[in-house]
């Protein structure tokens, strides 16, 4: 016979193997509604402003998204995360100066099931000014330095005025625009670039992609040098002569590059013609040969007196 210790253990086995069996149904009866829950996320929806009156215009940055929590069940939050809505902004009613407009959650476009329970801000404030447009001459900006004996000559940009439009306190301050700098950095060779325009924040073209050609000139500086004591000569004579005074001052202008690297007693010749003279006392003017490019500017003495002397 069974002892009642052995029929106890039994009917507890039975007992515990019973409960196990009904927490794994009440489980399993429980999954279906955990699947059609409601859940609940936030996200984030961008603004168009839309409806603006014409004449106005918005200032300053772009606006923030908008904070929403919305709740509903799964499949609907998860389309809702696959395809954002936005929110249309109505400007319809707005005048110059500062406002907060309400943020309407009805006039966004929910999945079926899913409600909004909080709107992130509950107004967005914007600020209107009058929308300005006025013609404004074109500028070319540079950058870095050309080379050395070089400078820029002349600069155009094309077309040479352009209409600018953007809100009445930034455009009132307008009154030339320039284009993005053009780097002509040891350049020495004109040359053409398109290049857009450098606009302040607001300021927009109004008929033209902003795009102008610019052109620039380069031109060789050019110097004045002050040279001393260069030697007068005599030729073309058998005779022996003599040239009084035996040196003169000269001053010469050219190109920088050309005057700073000019070796008087090389590049310069000063001599007097004798050719046919016979002897005798005589007064005349020397000639100058200089390099090419460069021009006399003066010359300290101009007259040279010439003794020449007979066999």
């Amino acid at each position: 016979m069974m002892s009642n210790q052995n029929r106890n253990h039994r009917a507890c086995f039975y007992s515990l193997r019973l409960l196990g069996i009904l927490l794994v149904l009440l489980l399993c009866s429980l999954e279906p509604v955990q699947s059609s829950s409601v859940n609940e996320i936030e996200i984030l929806i961008p603004v168009d402003p839309c409806k603006l009156p014409e004449g106005l215009t918005l200032v300053g940055p772009a606006f923030k998204e908008i904070e929403l929590r919305v709740k509903g069940p799964l499949s609907a939050l998860k389309d809702l995360r696959r395809k954002v809505p936005r929110y249309k902004l109505d400007l319809s009613g707005v005048a110059v100066g500062v406002e907060s407009i309400a943020i309407n959650p009805d006039l966004i476009q929910m999945p079926g099931g899913a409600q909004i329970t909080h709107v992130n801000p509950a107004y967005l404030t914007v600020k209107v000014d009058r929308l300005l447009k006025k013609q404004v001459p074109v500028k070319v900006a540079v950058s870095g330095d050309p080379a050395g004996s070089y400078f820029i000559n002349g600069m155009l940009a094309k077309p040479s005025t352009m209409l600018i439009c953007g809100p009445e306190t930034a455009i009132g301050l307008v009154d030339e625009i320039f284009t993005k700098p053009i780097d002509v950095t040891a350049r020495s060779e004109s040359f053409k670039k398109e290049i857009a325009v450098d606009l302040a924040e607001g300021v927009e073209t109004c008929s033209s992609s902003g795009i102008v050609l610019a052109e620039i000139y380069f031109a060789v500086k050019v110097a004045t040098k002050r040279f001393v004591r260069i030697l007068v000569q005599g030729k073309n004579t058998p005779y022996e002569f003599s040239i009084s005074p035996r040196t003169l001052t000269l001053e010469i202008k050219g190109p920088l590059n050309i005057i700073d690297n000019l070796q008087p007693h090389k590049d310069i010749r000063v001599f007097v013609e004798l050719e046919n003279l016979k002897p005798g006392v005589y007064v005349r003017r020397a000639a100058i040969s200089l390099p090419v490019k460069t021009t006399l500017v003066n010359v300290e003495p101009e007259l040279f007196t010439v003794k020449i002397v007979g066999d």
